[in-house]
């Protein structure tokens, strides 16, 4: 049964209910639509956790067994979602112990680790966007440059914004979390009318935004974690550091640029071809200065970009700036939010992060992952020195992984294993670490990376439509993007 919605917050939300509107507390944890007792996938997920844990298999222990059946739990729960995020998330982190495949601390030690801080950093920052009005205000200013050319404009231009601030900000779930209240306003001035209309605006509007900003930032070393994993263990493995311009200018033209257009592409096909055509002014034009909180709200979203930007320089962690800006805006007296406003935020949603980290490391430790990285090198077939089969090879080996951990952990996971295999391929240490990268940058479906699932807690674009635009282009990035990426490596002097 659908829960009941209750009414918006603001005042100038045109729709009545909070969904359309997208005022939802940040991170707003997921809804049902049906009972999950009702819905095949609960059963299926609750299958597979029997199974591992019956462990029938003899070919592996029982230990891995239960760590696959784990998995196998908290990616059907995820991907199908027949019972809420949140809660599903939270077994897995019940499960962990119990099955005795990691202890408590072990299970619980995300908590401690910087991601989960900045996503809360990033969390605050999208409360303040919308708390003070800010991201309505931007809106208003984004709408008339994007919109003169109709809808393809606005997909254009969305696309564009969310891959000029992977350049800006190097963490992709903040980006979503800064990005997602403007494409939310956006959507209210571009379909004021509401209902089918904003529906589909929405989706689309989050969709460009989304992906944009994170398949496009795979092309800049700080864009995504994953680049940052892959690179670190090149660096601990070999002592070859990775230059930012270096990576921008091996990744960037192919996986970055060239995906952020073939993204718009699908994007149109999917979710924009039929969209109505665009409001092309605000209703109403606001002339008025920006307040007092807006301003200092606006004062500390450019010091974070200016920080993030030009970390090489100054070597603050990014997590340090966005705790930072988190202090300011609650500082009482100056901060444009109160410390009560902080309670909007859903917390519940570092469940899902923590568990998530927290089933790589119990992959790891049952040996599943060295027995996965095992078979698939046993099944590649012998590179015969052959520099694009080689790089493909390394690739391929990595992809398998993307589906059972967040892919960040699988460039942790298997760079080194990988790395060995690319001096037996005759590839230097780099070319190997970038053909690994091109795999962590392939993201099928929203669990497999965190940037996703924030952007589906906003409840702007359908789960299924998510999932058809995303495994659509990894899909194609794959297949066509990556040889072609290789084939640029080799004209420009990589390989």
């Amino acid at each position: 049964m659908a829960r009941p919605t209750s009414p918006s917050p603001s005042a100038s939300c045109r729709t009545p209910s909070r969904r359309r509107c997208g005022r939802l507390p940040v991170g707003a944890p997921s809804e049902v639509e049906t009972h999950p007792l009702l819905q095949g996938w609960f059963w299926l997920a609750v299958a597979a956790l029997l199974i591992g844990w019956w462990a029938p298999f003899p070919f592996m222990t029982a230990m891995q067994q239960r760590a696959l059946g784990v998995a196998a739990f908290a990616l059907v729960s995820w991907s199908a979602q027949p019972i809420p995020i949140e809660i599903s998330s939270l077994a897995v982190l019940l499960l962990l112990p119990a099955s005795k495949l990691l202890d408590f601390s072990a299970t619980f030690a995300p908590f401690s680790q910087p991601t989960i801080w900045l996503v809360f950093a990033g969390m605050v920052l999208s409360l303040l966007l919308s708390a003070t009005g800010l991201g309505d205000r931007l809106a208003l200013r984004v709408q008339p440059i994007i919109t003169g050319g109709g809808r393809w404009r606005v997909l254009m231009g969305l696309h564009i914004l969310g891959l000029v601030t992977a350049f800006l900000v190097p963490s992709g779930v903040v980006r979503v979390l800064l990005l997602m209240p403007i494409g939310i306003s956006l959507t209210q001035a571009i379909a004021p009318s509401g209902g089918d209309d904003a529906r589909r605006w929405g989706g689309a509007i989050a969709l460009s935004l989304v992906c944009g900003t994170y398949f496009g930032g795979c092309g800049v070393l700080t864009g995504s974690v994953p680049n940052l994993v892959v690179t670190g263990q090149l660096e601990m493995a070999t002592g070859r550091v990775v230059l930012w311009g270096e990576w921008l200018r091996w990744m960037f033209p192919v996986i970055g640029a060239a995906r952020a257009a073939l993204c718009l592409v699908v994007v149109w096909l999917v979710a924009g071809r039929g969209l109505p055509e665009p409001a092309s002014q605000p209703e109403t034009t606001d002339q008025r200065p920006l307040d007092r909180d807006q301003r200092r709200a606006l004062f500390l979203l450019l010091t974070g970009v200016g920080l993030w930007a030009t970390d090489p320089i100054h070597g603050l962690p990014p997590v340090y700036v966005g705790l930072f800006l988190v202090l300011m805006a609650i500082l009482p007296g100056w901060g444009p939010l109160s410390l009560g406003r902080l309670r909007e935020i859903n917390f519940p949603l570092y469940f899902y992060i923590a568990a998530l980290f927290g089933m790589g490391a119990a992959l790891d430790l049952s040996g599943v992952n060295g027995r996965v990285i095992g078979s698939v090198l046993h099944l590649l077939p012998d590179a015969g020195g052959h520099w694009l089969s080689a790089c493909l090879a390394l690739t391929a080996a990595a992809v398998p992984l993307d589906f059972l951990m967040d892919i960040a952990a699988v460039g942790a996971v298997v760079t080194p294993s990988l790395l060995e295999v690319g001096s037996q391929y005759g590839l230097t240490p780099i070319a190997s670490a970038m053909s690994v990268a091109m795999a962590t940058s392939l993201v099928f479906l929203p669990y497999q990376a965190a940037p996703f699932m924030v952007a589906l807690s906003y409840r702007q674009v359908p789960l299924r439509q998510m999932v058809g635009v995303m495994f659509l282009l990894s899909s194609l990035s794959l297949f066509l993007l990556c040889p072609l990426n290789v084939l640029y490596w080799r004209i420009t002097g990589l390989i």
